[in-house]
Protein backbone atom coordinates (compact mmCIF):
# COMPACT_ATOMS: atom_id res chain seq x y z
CA UNK A 1 0.00 0.00 0.00
CA UNK A 2 1.32 3.43 -0.93
CA UNK A 3 0.07 6.74 0.45
CA UNK A 4 0.78 10.26 -0.75
CA UNK A 5 0.45 12.64 2.19
CA UNK A 6 -2.00 15.25 0.83
CA UNK A 7 -0.41 18.23 2.59
CA UNK A 8 3.06 19.70 2.36
CA UNK A 9 5.45 21.19 4.89
CA UNK A 10 7.23 24.50 4.36
CA UNK A 11 10.51 24.60 6.28
CA UNK A 12 10.29 27.61 8.59
CA UNK A 13 13.38 29.58 9.65
CA UNK A 14 12.28 29.90 13.27
CA UNK A 15 11.40 26.21 13.51
CA UNK A 16 14.89 25.32 12.25
CA UNK A 17 16.45 27.56 14.91
CA UNK A 18 14.27 26.08 17.66
CA UNK A 19 14.92 22.53 16.53
CA UNK A 20 18.69 23.08 16.42
CA UNK A 21 18.52 24.46 19.96
CA UNK A 22 16.38 21.55 21.16
CA UNK A 23 18.80 18.94 19.81
CA UNK A 24 21.76 20.99 21.07
CA UNK A 25 23.32 21.44 17.63
CA UNK A 26 25.67 24.43 17.84
CA UNK A 27 26.39 24.78 14.08
CA UNK A 28 25.95 28.47 13.29
CA UNK A 29 24.58 27.69 9.82
CA UNK A 30 21.28 26.68 11.47
CA UNK A 31 20.98 30.03 13.25
CA UNK A 32 22.54 32.62 10.99
CA UNK A 33 22.09 33.37 7.28
CA UNK A 34 25.64 34.78 6.97
CA UNK A 35 27.13 31.60 8.45
CA UNK A 36 25.10 29.50 6.01
CA UNK A 37 26.21 31.73 3.14
CA UNK A 38 29.87 31.34 4.14
CA UNK A 39 29.40 27.59 3.67
CA UNK A 40 28.05 28.20 0.15
CA UNK A 41 24.35 27.81 0.92
CA UNK A 42 21.72 30.15 -0.52
CA UNK A 43 19.58 29.57 2.57
CA UNK A 44 19.97 28.00 6.01
CA UNK A 45 20.25 24.21 5.95
CA UNK A 46 18.32 22.11 8.46
CA UNK A 47 19.71 19.55 10.94
CA UNK A 48 19.60 16.03 9.51
CA UNK A 49 16.81 14.81 11.77
CA UNK A 50 14.64 17.94 11.35
CA UNK A 51 12.36 16.20 8.85
CA UNK A 52 11.15 13.86 11.64
CA UNK A 53 8.60 16.56 12.57
CA UNK A 54 6.98 16.36 9.14
CA UNK A 55 7.48 12.59 8.94
CA UNK A 56 5.46 11.96 12.09
CA UNK A 57 2.58 14.09 10.78
CA UNK A 58 2.57 12.09 7.54
CA UNK A 59 2.82 8.73 9.37
CA UNK A 60 -0.14 9.48 11.63
CA UNK A 61 -2.21 10.55 8.61
CA UNK A 62 -1.17 7.32 6.87
CA UNK A 63 -2.34 5.22 9.84
CA UNK A 64 -5.73 6.94 9.71
CA UNK A 65 -5.97 6.55 5.92
CA UNK A 66 -5.03 2.86 6.08
CA UNK A 67 -7.39 2.15 8.98
CA UNK A 68 -4.53 1.20 11.29
CA UNK A 69 -5.86 2.20 14.72
CA UNK A 70 -2.52 3.04 16.35
CA UNK A 71 -2.11 6.36 18.11
CA UNK A 72 1.25 8.10 18.53
CA UNK A 73 1.32 7.60 22.31
CA UNK A 74 1.11 3.83 21.78
CA UNK A 75 4.00 3.50 19.31
CA UNK A 76 7.49 2.24 20.06
CA UNK A 77 10.08 2.72 17.35
CA UNK A 78 12.19 -0.43 17.09
CA UNK A 79 14.46 0.46 14.19
CA UNK A 80 15.06 3.30 11.74
CA UNK A 81 17.31 3.97 8.80
CA UNK A 82 17.81 7.27 6.97
CA UNK A 83 19.44 8.06 3.66
CA UNK A 84 20.04 11.76 3.08
CA UNK A 85 20.26 12.44 -0.65
CA UNK A 86 20.16 16.26 -0.77
CA UNK A 87 20.28 18.99 1.85
CA UNK A 88 17.01 20.53 3.01
CA UNK A 89 16.87 24.30 3.38
CA UNK A 90 14.68 26.97 4.95
CA UNK A 91 11.69 27.69 2.69
CA UNK A 92 11.82 24.27 1.01
CA UNK A 93 8.37 22.79 0.45
CA UNK A 94 8.45 19.12 1.40
CA UNK A 95 6.12 16.32 0.37
CA UNK A 96 5.99 12.75 1.65
CA UNK A 97 5.11 9.42 0.10
CA UNK A 98 4.74 6.41 2.43
CA UNK A 99 4.74 2.73 1.57
CA UNK A 100 3.69 -0.02 3.97
CA UNK A 101 6.24 -2.82 3.55
CA UNK A 102 4.89 -5.17 6.19
CA UNK A 103 2.29 -5.41 8.93
CA UNK A 104 2.18 -8.37 11.31
CA UNK A 105 1.16 -9.26 14.85
CA UNK A 106 3.90 -10.27 17.28
CA UNK A 107 3.92 -10.48 21.08
CA UNK A 108 0.53 -8.76 21.33
CA UNK A 109 1.55 -5.80 19.17
CA UNK A 110 1.15 -4.72 15.57
CA UNK A 111 4.63 -4.52 14.00
CA UNK A 112 4.85 -2.30 10.94
CA UNK A 113 7.64 -1.52 8.53
CA UNK A 114 7.06 1.61 6.51
CA UNK A 115 9.25 3.39 3.98
CA UNK A 116 9.03 7.10 3.31
CA UNK A 117 10.32 9.25 0.48
CA UNK A 118 10.59 12.99 1.08
CA UNK A 119 10.77 15.31 -1.94
CA UNK A 120 11.22 19.06 -2.24
CA UNK A 121 9.29 21.59 -4.35
CA UNK A 122 11.41 20.68 -7.40
CA UNK A 123 10.51 16.99 -7.13
CA UNK A 124 14.03 16.10 -5.98
CA UNK A 125 14.21 13.24 -3.48
CA UNK A 126 15.90 14.70 -0.39
CA UNK A 127 15.53 11.77 1.99
CA UNK A 128 14.51 8.13 2.03
CA UNK A 129 13.92 6.25 5.24
CA UNK A 130 12.42 3.19 6.77
CA UNK A 131 10.95 2.69 10.21
CA UNK A 132 10.03 -0.46 12.08
CA UNK A 133 7.56 0.29 14.85
CA UNK A 134 5.35 -1.62 17.20
CA UNK A 135 2.09 -0.44 18.65
CA UNK A 136 -1.06 -1.75 20.21
CA UNK A 137 -4.19 -1.26 18.18
CA UNK A 138 -6.36 -3.17 20.63
CA UNK A 139 -7.19 -1.84 24.10
CA UNK A 140 -5.09 -3.19 26.95
CA UNK A 141 -6.62 -4.33 30.23
CA UNK A 142 -7.56 -1.24 32.21
CA UNK A 143 -7.79 1.05 29.15
CA UNK A 144 -11.07 2.97 29.03
CA UNK A 145 -13.43 1.79 26.31
CA UNK A 146 -14.59 4.70 24.22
Amino acid sequence: MTYEYPDHYVVDREMVRRYALAVKNPDLAFYDDDAASELGHESRPVPLTFVAIFGLQAQLAFFEHAGIPIEDEKIVQAEQGLTMLRPIFVDDELRCSIRLDSLRKAFGADVLTIRSTITNQHGDVVQEDYTVMAGRSEPEAGDPIV
